[in-house]
């Protein structure tokens, strides 16, 4: 009996080890992005990748998939000689209009194939060059990433993509042939953010990376991005401690930009900057000269009263009582059976001898 309880005790830990975990991971990966109700990471080196509205398959297996606008697809990973890596798909003639929502986060993909490596595809309506996509793509470029085509470019298909691009991240998008003229082919981009796009090392629009190559587009290096987050911080008069990771982000911001780009960046928001800065560091020093409250003593844990000489001059009256009582009992017994009240002896004188 007791090896069972042991051995359903250990086993009771080992469930609640596995919940504990299941739950930080679930709180690790739903804190990727915020807005999206489920999270697809695939890796392309696991086989090619097909992605449809409401499921998607990879390496030929077919996995169930969710709604396009709730979920976030994260694309990553290295692959060499494959054909056709990536396709989102949606063209059922009566489709409705979707977004996708994708991430290329440290995507490697150099297949030297002759098709388009990452395929968007969708239904249109209408035909010709002002054909209304029923798909749109919003897709975020984050690390480092390199989709190379062979002579076709290293993305293509008929879709919106609304692109952006993380900071620090630098991704290219580029044909391999020679003879090759596009990286991007047939989409329409909406370009969003503020970051660079260079084609053959020139800095153009995103529409010149139709028809140039390679494609390079890194993360922003943005003074109006540097400006806003500091207009956004408080006055210098309301700084309080808790302002502190908005403040350190915005210097943060600022460092990172290029010498060139800091020189666009105006006195005045230099200036709110580091009153911010001198504010919450008089802030933090007021803080720490304010004592911290004593903590209030705790009570001291009330005494249990000794009742054991209560017990026993109970005990002692009580069987005192018993004692009384039973000879009172007795000899109330006894007054009822006196000798005056005894039965007569039977006469057997009338027998005869």
């Amino acid at each position: 009996m007791k090896t069972f309880q042991k051995l359903f005790s250990l086993l009771l830990a080992l469930a609640l080890m596995v919940a504990v975990f299941a739950t930080l991971s679930t709180v690790t990966v739903s804190a990727e992005e915020d807005g999206f109700e489920h999270y697809v990471t695939l890796n392309v080196a696991d086989g090619p990748i097909r992605i449809f509205a409401d499921h998607y398959a990879q390496n030929g297996v077919d996995h169930e998939g969710y709604s396009f606008e709730n979920t976030l697809y994260t694309i990553t990973g290295g692959v060499g000689n494959a054909d056709a890596v990536l396709r989102v798909i949606h063209n059922a003639e009566d489709a409705e209009p979707a977004t996708v929502h994708l991430v290329f986060r440290d995507l490697y993909i150099y297949p030297q194939t002759w098709c388009s490596i990452v395929h968007f595809t969708s239904g249109v309506t209408g035909s010709g060059e002002d054909a209304t996509p029923v798909l749109t793509v919003d897709l975020r470029l984050e690390g480092r990433n390199y989709l190379a085509g062979y002579n076709h470019p290293g993305i293509g298909g008929n879709a919106k993509v609304n692109l952006s691009a993380a900071p620090d991240s630098y991704s290219v998008f580029t044909s391999e042939y020679d003879q090759s003229a596009e990286s991007f082919g047939g989409l329409v981009f909406h370009k969003v953010g503020d970051y660079e796009v260079k084609v053959n090392g020139e800095i153009a629009d995103l529409d010149a990376g139709k028809t140039g190559k390679p494609a390079v587009i890194t993360g922003p290096d943005s003074a109006a991005l540097v400006k806003e987050t500091v207009d956004a911080l408080p006055a210098p008069s309301d700084v309080t401690t808790t302002d502190k990771d908005a403040i350190v982000a915005a210097r943060a911001a600022y460092a990172a930009l290029s010498p060139a780009k800091k020189t666009e960046i105006d006195a005045d928001t230099l200036r709110h900057l580091s009153d911010d800065e001198a504010a919450l560091a008089a802030a933090e020093a007021a803080a720490a000269l304010v004592p911290e409250p004593e903590p209030e003593p705790e009570p001291e844990p009330k005494r249990a009263p000794n009742l054991t000489a209560l017990w026993i001059v109970l005990g002692f009256l009580g069987g005192a009582g018993c004692a009384v009582g039973v000879t009172l009992f007795v000899l109330k017994k006894k007054a009822t059976h006196s000798p005056d009240d005894a039965e007569p002896e039977p006469d057997y004188s009338d027998i005869a001898d």
